[in-house]
């Protein structure tokens, strides 16, 4: 059972207005009462683990923070109290190094904060970059899935060169997220630790506008701008468009060689600190641009990092995201002979034991009676932004589109089932919220689900691997599989299965996730000993149950049978292209 420690105040500075510490452990909780009564910085940080943070106002949680990833990280909120009104922060512990167990926390109310320090000696680089690549090389059974072991080779030489001529923890964070992406790995996770906002200038420095990639075109996304809504970005500051979608791609990852994900998140997910990790904070903007067909000009003034934070939160395309994502699950009709299934996510069940899992098979079987009483012969299967979660999940809907029995996968294996290099492991919030808190409880756990041996790899245990039979009652009708580039992990699975074994017609873009194998099911994280970048990657590899399809080349996610392309009045008028596409297929 959790602990909870009330933080004493012990100590005033010159240099703030309070300052405390106290020692935390795994599964405690530690709660502060703010001193100060003005407008003040909280920073709250460990040597020892990674935190995580809430602000409760008159008992009731305002906001929840975890920005940085690393264990030797620091979390800040700028607090603004209000008369009469009590406050509390909350503080945990989400992950710790495996050899470290007590963390001693720190925390401190002030005026102002200072810009962390980046700088490293480049032989902490390089030993930081071979601590990466044994990572790689001793636990990560996708490694050479699409890379030869001669292109591997090739690459870490080329950063070791750019390694020694690293001036900060960004220039080495970009080579280390270039050769992560390089594995080809939806799962894959490369991240400073701190967030990068915390190494970034606490100027107006920051881009005035936000920007939404269609289909590689930059068009702009901040309502009451300067710059008229949905205006073709062409260059920022001499860079151009196509540049800054290159460049910006890298951070982000995909399986195989998958591009539509990688070039379209960033805008979505990276503007806060990835965007000025590439291209730098700047005091003036030129951006050129289109706009009723004329190309223009205009220099803008950086903004405050809270003011692009508000644009950001507030932009245009936000809206219609907002409301897709709305619900984990629905049924909807959309008009006369047509229902939609959407499915946003499977992460709102752990197993089958789970009462979410239960509740969804009766949605599901409501479902089917709801398609038999209506005879209704075409569904919708909605995807789109779907990231994944519980394999149990994605495994009951197919079965009601199925009417052969389907597995999980054809095999599946790991490198190991006893944890390498566990000095650089972090256990993480998943591994807590199973109760591993160390790497003894992780190889039991890795023994139980992979103990075979067959030349070097541990395959995954016959009986976590079952045959699946399709549900007494199947959809027999048209199916349309609606699938854009966020499709990954088990939703893409499942997308895969759609398309390989029913008569699916798929519509959108190409998923994230692969479509004849990927690496997955358990995630691991190890931190690098000098710059304390986080790295972690699914070590089990799946080939999963899908036939070979002449449209469907190895290394590629699901290729849709129809692309969808967006027009700048369709985003203005945030028109779902999806579903005007299968209304002119259901037309023909």
């Amino acid at each position: 059972m959790a602990r909870t420690f009330i933080i004493p105040l012990f100590l005033f500075l010159n240099s703030a207005y309070a300052q405390t510490h106290s020692d935390l452990k795994p599964g405690d909780t530690l709660k502060y009462a703010p001193q100060s009564h003005k407008p003040s910085w909280i920073s709250v940080q460990s040597d020892d683990a990674n935190l995580g943070v809430a602000l409760f106002m008159d008992g009731k949680k305002v906001k929840e923070q975890d920005d940085s990833r690393g264990i030797k990280s620091v979390e800040r909120f700028y607090f603004t109290p209000e008369k009469g009104k009590k406050y509390e922060f909350k503080i945990w512990a989400k992950s710790y190094v495996e050899k470290s167990k007590t963390a001693r926390v720190f925390i401190t109310e002030s005026k102002n904060v200072p810009v962390l320090n980046g700088q490293f000696a480049s032989d902490q680089f390089i030993e930081d970059l071979h601590t990466f690549r044994s990572i790689r090389e001793k636990a990560n059974s996708g490694l050479y899935l699409y890379r030869t072991r001669k292109q591997i080779d090739s690459i870490y030489q080329q950063a070791e060169e750019e390694a020694r001529n690293s001036r900060n923890i960004f220039d080495f964070y970009k080579i280390i997220a270039k050769v992560t992406g390089f594995e080809g790995s939806c799962h894959n996770y490369t991240d400073l630790p701190n967030h990068a906002s915390y190494y970034l200038t606490q100027k107006p420095e920051y881009l005035p506008i936000t920007l939404k990639n269609i289909d590689g075109r930059l068009l702009q996304d901040s309502k009451d701008n300067v710059l008229p809504l949905g205006a073709e970005i062409l260059s920022i500051n001499g860079i151009p468009a196509k540049e800054m979608i290159s460049r910006f791609s890298q951070y982000y990852f995909s399986d195989g060689f998958s591009a539509p994900y990688k070039e379209t998140t960033g805008f979505e997910r990276g503007m806060l600190d990835k965007f000025y990790i590439e291209f730098g904070t700047h005091k003036n903007y030129v951006i050129s641009y289109k706009w009723n067909g004329t190309v223009k000009e205009v220099s803008l003034p950086g903004i405050s990092l809270e003011n692009f934070k508000k644009i950001q939160d507030s932009r245009y395309s936000l809206a219609f995201d907002k409301k897709l994502l709305s619900e984990k699950y629905s049924l909807n009709k959309e008009t006369d002979g047509i229902y939609r299934l959407s499915l946003r996510g499977f992460d709102f069940a752990t197993g089958k034991d789970d009462p979410a899992y239960k509740k969804f098979s009766t949605f599901l079987d409501q479902m089917m009676d709801t398609l038999e009483r209506e005879k209704i012969e075409n569904l919708i299967i909605d995807l789109r932004g779907n990231t994944g979660g519980t394999g149990a999940l994605y495994e009951k809907v197919f079965s009601y589109l199925t009417q052969r029995p389907f597995r999980d996968s054809q095999y599946a294996y790991t490198n190991f089932n006893e944890v390498p290099m566990e000095e650089k492991l972090v256990i993480t919030s998943l591994f807590l919220s199973n109760g591993v808190t160390d790497k003894t409880g992780l190889n039991a756990y890795l023994k139980s689900l992979y103990p075979k041996a067959v030349q070097g790899k541990y395959y995954w245990a016959d009986d976590k691997n079952p045959s699946i039979m399709p549900n007494e009652r199947t959809f027999k009708g048209q199916l349309y599989l609606l699938a854009d580039q966020r499709v990954a992990s088990a939703a893409s699975h499942l997308a895969s299965l759609i398309k390989s074994y029913t008569n699916a017609i798929v519509i959108g873009k190409e998923t994230v996730g692969g479509y004849y194998e990927h690496n997955g099911h358990l995630p691991l994280v190890y931190e690098l000993p000098n710059t304390r970048i986080q790295t972690g990657f699914s070590i089990v590899h799946v080939i999963q149950d899908a036939q070979n399809l002449p449209d469907q080349k190895k290394g590629q996610g699901i290729i849709p049978h129809i692309q969808i392309q967006q027009t700048d009045q369709e985003f203005l008028d945030q028109t779902d292209v999806y579903l005007k596409k299968v209304s002119e297929l259901r037309k023909q």
